[in-house]
């Protein structure tokens, strides 16, 4: 850049400056409050909201740490300006920015280093966020850099060598005495700290070879548990299947159905059904037609509009659904997510504003990777059950709490329907929680049948208590 350039880009500089410092200064403050309210330590997960606050203030940091590094390498070569007072000027701004980003990177590193729930939540990828993986561990590895280090000290001993001209145009206007004031405090901040980057240094360059070490491992056994989940999701213990939800059925059970209803699923010769625990072996998000979308008011938001196109190209007739099955989240219509011999459809009981939020967030998911380790602590992969849990959970007041099993936080179908007993008895009316809207069971053999609205919350104590409705049993009326 010629001078005048120089001279109007600092102008710029400088205003961006003005805003990102006191941005960062509320962003540690959201970073110190977090510890303490973040109770995801000591739950063991985090919960959908907490992850999105966790988010959030990741890439509000990312935002300001990107218009810092612009400043930084636009006057990386700020000895080589000239004139001398033009080189001081930009030489004040880039070490303001440099000394800023320093300080602010090691308050988060102290603030979640030693936090491995946390850290492994700010490493996941989010393509809501667009945060690409592993953005804590390059942090720890730019704030770890000894290059980095050398060239905070080169610049220290270009401000000792500089005093006073920097004096001089410090009581020349306030903009150059407010970028003397940031690096002075600032500089208070990362003096001796060199013990400490040699320390982070150590600890980032082990946990870089453990992860070298350990990925082929976990990649390896991951793909087995996924080969082998692929290759069981769709066996059935019998080669002549003909599902109770036959055609007839679901065109039956669509007029009972809106956008956002939860549809828990049973299959009874399927061989996840077989192996799994409790009845409800599946869970589905129910969003409609491209019609049904417009009315709910989300149709133009980006990610349903990313899979505007595939959801007409699923959609038969009945509107479609979203569900997390082997190998990733899916746009599937109704038909084929209802091959199987049971159904419950549950509708939240929130404002239409809450439920379009929810299935917006639906569209947000598809794509990702089917769960095959159930770990609901990771957001990047999906099991069914997960999906509903994120879209719901802390939306309107309804809960979702997870329940451990075998070492995992999990969410089961027979959770949710035990969830909705529960709070029906007592949930007065408008009040968030979930309504039992439809039911068809296939009783003995045959179609699946529709129970009687006034049989429904029988038909499913019946069903939680241990009752297998393809056996035939007296006292369920369709």
């Amino acid at each position: 850049m010629d001078h005048s350039e120089y001279e109007s880009q600092l102008l710029v500089d400088c205003e961006t400056l003005r805003r990102v410092i006191p941005g960062l200064d509320r962003l540690e403050s959201q970073w110190n409050d977090a510890r303490v309210s973040v109770t995801a330590r000591s739950r063991g997960y985090f919960t959908p909201d907490e992850d999105d606050q966790v988010r959030q203030m990741l890439l509000a940091y990312r935002n300001y740490r990107v218009a810092l590094y612009e400043i930084i390498f636009r006057c990386w070569d700020y000895r080589l300006i000239e004139p001398a007072a033009l080189r001081l000027r930009v030489f004040l701004v880039a070490f303001a920015a440099a000394l800023t980003l320093y300080s602010k990177s090691l308050k988060l590193i102290q603030a979640y280093e030693h936090e491995p729930l946390v850290r492994k939540k700010l490493d996941e990828p989010d393509a809501k966020f667009e945060l690409e993986e592993g953005f804590f561990e390059e942090l720890l590895r730019a704030y770890s850099s000894l290059g980095n280090y050398r060239g905070i000290i080169r610049a220290a001993w270009f401000w000792r060598g500089n005093r006073r001209e920097i004096q001089k145009l410090s009581a020349a206007g306030t903009d150059w005495q407010w970028l003397v004031g940031v690096i002075i405090k600032e500089r208070e901040v990362v003096r001796q700290r060199l013990i400490d980057v040699l320390r982070c240094r150590l600890r980032y360059d082990w946990r870089a070879f453990v992860r070298t070490t350990l990925q082929p491992v976990r990649r390896t056994r991951y793909s087995v548990r996924s080969l082998i989940g692929n290759a069981g999701a769709n066996l059935r213990t019998t080669g002549h299947y003909v599902p109770a939800l036959s055609t007839s059925v679901v065109t039956r059970l669509r007029p009972f159905l809106r956008p956002g209803d939860v549809l828990l699923v049973r299959a009874e010769k399927k061989l996840t059904a077989a192996i799994l625990p409790g009845f409800w072996a599946h869970a589905a998000l129910f969003v409609g037609s491209q019609r049904d979308l417009e009315v709910l008011g989300v149709a133009s938001q980006s990610f349903v509009q990313k899979h505007w196109a595939g959801l007409a190209a699923q959609d038969s007739g009945l509107g479609c659904i979203i569900e997390a099955v082997s190998p990733r989240v899916r746009i599937q219509s109704l038909e084929k997510a209802l091959c199987a011999d049971h159904v419950v459809v549950l509708r939240p009981a929130l404002s239409g504003e809450q439920v379009a939020g929810a299935v917006a967030d639906a569209f947000g998911h598809v794509g990702k990777a089917y769960d095959f380790e159930f770990d609901f602590n990771i957001s990047t992969r999906l099991v069914c059950t997960e999906l509903i849990y994120r879209c719901y959970h802390h939306r309107g007041g309804i809960e979702f709490p997870l329940v451990k099993r075998l070492g995992r936080y999990t969410l089961t179908g027979d959770d949710m329907a035990n969830l909705v007993l529960k709070s029906l008895p007592v949930k007065p009316s408008g009040q968030p929680g979930f309504n039992l809207e439809a039911i068809a069971l296939k009783i003995g053999d045959g179609e699946a049948q529709f129970i009687e609205k006034a049989g429904l919350i029988e038909a499913m104590r019946r069903i939680q208590s241990g009752w297998r409705p393809a056996k035939p049993a007296e006292g369920v009326h369709a």
